[in-house]
This record gives C-alpha cells, sequence and structure tokens, in this order.
C-alpha cells in the first residue's frame, strides 16, 4: 500500500513528535480492495494546537478549517490534506451532527463513532491496517455493517443510511441483516436530512453499476423519498409484451444502460430509466391500457428531483427523456428529420440509448421494436452524415443572404427562413448553399 509521499511526511512527523497518526477512511477502504485513492484523511492523537504547532514548527502551512470538530487541513507540496484529532461525538438532537464533540487520545472511542465497518480501517506509514471492527473480514467477505449498535448509529446520522445503500451501489456488497433492518426502521428519519445531502447520494446511487440491486433491495427505505416506487412492485403490466412487474421492468431497463470504464451510467439517462414507467400503476384503465404514463411519470419525475433540489438541467433532461421515452418517429426520411428537428439531435440519440434498453426489457415479443429503432437510428446517422440542418441556425444560408436577395429586413427573412428550413425538412432541397439560395430565388419570386 503506496502511500503518497505527502500523506508520509505528515504521518512521519506527527509519529516523530509522539502521537499516533494514520490513514483514514474511503482511502483505505480503496487500498484494501485494490483501487487508488482519490484522496487521504488523517486521524490523529494530536489535538488540534499540537497538530498545527508540530507541522508549523517544520515549515507546514496550515488551516483551521474544522477547528471546532478538531479538524486541521495542511498543505504540502500544493497538496490539503485534512487532519482530525481523534474524538468522542455528543448526541445527535438533529439526525445529522453531534451537537458537540469532545477531543480523545484514545483510538477505540474514535472507531466507535465510524459509521461502517468497512469505513472504520487506519493505516500507519508502513502499511499496517489497524482493524478493530472487524472490517476487513467484512470487505472480504462483501458485507456492509454498521459499527457497534445500527439502530443507534443510523439515529444519530439518517443520512448514513442513503450512504449505506450508496456503497453498496458501487461496490456489489450486501447489507448485513441487522444493519439492513435498521435502516428500514429508521428510514423515516430521512425526511429531517436536507434535501441536497439526500440528493448526492442518491445520485451516486443511481450512477452506480449496482444500482438495480440495491434499489430491488430496498424499496421499503427508498419510498421515504419515491413513493410511487412501492405501488411498481408486484404490478401486473397486463401486456403480452412485458414479461415482468412494472418494477423488475424498471430494474431491467436500468441494468441495460451503457457504462463508462468505471462502470458508471449517465445520470439523466439512470433516472430516467427509473422514472420512464412509474405512472403505470396510476394510468391504468379499465381497458388495460396506460397511454398517458409518460406524461404523468416526467410530472413524477419533476416533483422528486425539485423535492431533492437536483439542479433545473438535470430535472429537465430527465423529465423530457420520460416524456417521450414512448415516442418513435415513423421510419421514413422526412418524419426522422421533423422528429430530430423537434427535439434536437443530441436529445434524440440520448432518447434512443433510453428506448433500446427499454425494448431490451420487454418480452420477446415486445423486443420486437428493436428493428424499428435501428431503423430510425439508421436515418438520423444518414441524415448526419450527409449535413442536414436540424435548426435554422444550421442552414448554410443566413438572415444576410436573405437580405441581399431583396427581401425586407423585419419578421419577413425570418418568414423566408423558416420556409427553407421547411422545404430542407421535406426532402426538396438539400443543406447546401448553392441549391438554399437557388430555392431561395423560387420563393421570393
Amino acid at each position: 500500500m503506496r502511500i503518497p509521499g505527502y500523506c508520509r511526511t505528515i504521518l512521519t512527523l506527527l509519529g516523530d513528535a509522539g502521537y499516533e497518526c494514520y490513514v483514514v477512511g474511503g482511502a483505505v477502504r480503496d487500498f484494501v480492495t485494490g483501487k487508488v485513492p482519490s484522496d487521504y484523511d488523517l486521524t490523529t492523537s494530536a489535538m488540534p494546537d499540537e497538530i498545527v504547532s508540530v507541522l508549523d514548527s517544520n515549515g507546514i502551512r496550515t488551516v483551521p478549517t474544522g477547528i471546532r470538530h478538531g479538524t486541521v487541513t495542511a498543505v504540502v507540496d500544493g497538496n490539503p490534506v485534512e487532519i482530525t484529532t481523534y474524538r468522542i461525538d455528543g448526541s445527535y438532537q438533529d439526525h445529522r451532527r453531534p451537537d458537540h464533540v469532545d477531543f480523545s487520545r484514545n483510538i477505540e472511542e474514535d472507531v466507535r463513532r465510524r459509521d461502517f465497518t468497512m469505513n472504520s480501517l487506519y493505516l500507519d506509514k508502513e502499511g499496517n491496517v489497524i482493524d478493530l471492527t472487524g472490517g476487513l473480514d467484512d470487505i472480504r467477505n462483501g458485507l456492509i455493517r454498521a459499527v457497534g449498535d445500527p439502530s443507534l448509529r443510523f439515529k444519530e446520522d439518517a443520512l448514513r443510511i442513503m450512504r449505506g445503500l450508496r456503497f453498496a451501489a458501487v461496490t456489489g456488497f450486501d447489507i448485513e441483516s441487522r444493519t439492513c433492518e435498521a435502516m428500514t426502521e429508521s428510514a423515516h428519519l430521512l425526511s429531517e436530512i436536507a434535501a441536497e445531502r439526500i440528493s448526492a447520494e442518491f445520485c451516486g446511487l443511481m450512477t452506480a453499476p449496482y444500482a438495480a440491486k440495491v434499489i430491488r433491495s430496498s424499496v421499503p427505505i427508498l419510498k421515504v423519498i419515491i413513493p410511487e416506487l412501492e405501488e411498481c412492485e408486484a404490478f401486473d403490466q397486463k401486456s403480452p409484451y412485458h414479461d415482468k412487474d412494472v418494477l423488475e421492468h424498471t430494474l431491467d431497463v436500468l441494468d441495460n444502460l451503457p457504462r463508462d470504464e468505471e462502470g458508471r451510467r449517465d445520470l439523466p439517462l439512470a433516472l430516467a430509466a427509473l422514472f420512464h414507467d412509474i405512472a403505470k400503476p396510476r394510468c391504468l384503465r379499465t381497458d388495460g391500457h396506460m397511454k398517458d404514463h409518460p406524461l404523468i411519470g416526467s410530472m413524477i419525475a419533476e416533483r422528486v428531483l425539485k423535492d431533492l433540489c437536483c439542479r433545473t438541467s438535470l430535472i429537465s433532461e430527465t423529465a423530457r427523456l420520460v416524456r417521450y421515452h414512448d415516442r418513435y418517429a415513423s421510419p421514413d426520411r422526412i418524419s426522422v428529420h421533423r422528429f430530430m428537428c423537434e427535439c434536437g439531435k443530441e436529445f434524440v440519440k440520448k432518447l434512443a440509448v433510453l428506448q433500446k434498453a427499454d425494448i431490451l426489457a420487454h418480452s420477446e415479443k415486445g423486443r420486437q421494436r428493436l428493428e424499428l429503432l435501428n431503423r430510425l437510428i439508421s436515418i438520423g446517422r444518414e441524415l448526419s452524415a450527409e449535413g442536414a440542418a436540424f435548426s435554422v441556425s444550421e442552414l448554410k444560408v443566413g438572415g444576410n443572404d436573405i437580405a441581399e436577395a431583396g427581401v425586407s429586413p423585419g419578421p419577413e427573412i425570418g418568414l423566408v427562413l423558416s420556409r427553407l428550413m421547411e422545404d430542407h425538412i421535406n426532402d426538396i432541397v438539400p443543406n447546401t448553399r448553392e441549391e438554399l439560395l437557388a430555392r431561395l430565388k423560387f420563393i421570393i419570386c
């Protein structure tokens, strides 16, 4: 386990001064699981003023970034490192942060305040792991286990519930049974946590490799955030195009989305997959149809994501993908071109990714729609390769050309451009300057 030199410097200086000092938290977990940590946090038996004294006397700049909670940031060779004194957390009145903290010289007291055993490992400068909670065994066995009494851990800080789910989605680990029970029992406390905090964990969960597995087992928890999710469980779609209930179909769609080199999905696509059929139980009619579900689903997505204080662009893109997920153009050039102009070329590309994932999660009969989608994608690629315009601004002529042709400045120029665009969409004229100018003469004559 190769600790970066700038971290080793701090470990050595505090150690030589007679204090314990370790790498702690996610960096140690990453080391143990064979990953390269992105950042490093240190913990020590030294009090905050002692940390500052030792480092300052050795020419290392320190910043009291969280001195009230025992945290000092040291800057070594331009690298900031947070160093926190061992501590004992006081009572938690808001289910998020302790009312006060007491500093400690005892590592065992510091361990007891940690959330999960896999995050309670300590690493010395020689690369030796200090494990006082069985975290190494839990990592080897693929388990996420709360430190100590799980009910107490989640009552102290309810955000740990969402962190546990995100860790499970990232690692693929199972959540230990007592820990899972306590998470479910304490799920109602999430309503007292800041929406932005929940949002960060939820979005991290949604893009992670094992998101579907985690959602499948944690509906009783996630329904606090998305009540409609519970309605999807075991909901029979009563259709020859589907062979699974809405929840299982939804999770298959999520699993079918492409991933990057780290196994992560695009966030708007992942959210759209989750919400695309979520309104089906509420839209079921006596004739078995659920025709309004894309629109209602987009409204549910907007409500949930607004409640989570997600950024406006994410809400808009997700809701739009949900609203359009069941929309297909006719498989001809004009229809596809018009659809791409209406929605935007890049949006249609992303929509096709969602639609493919959706189709592949249907029954054998439902998967026959893939032939249509592939044809639409092929036509779209042909149009792009030919240099087709998908907006007036992409035409090879502009307002100045219209004016030079004799059209008076004003609204008339926009009308002529719109006419040229319509003729281009209808395959009457290609997007070349020469032929558009020739068509322009015909229009204004």
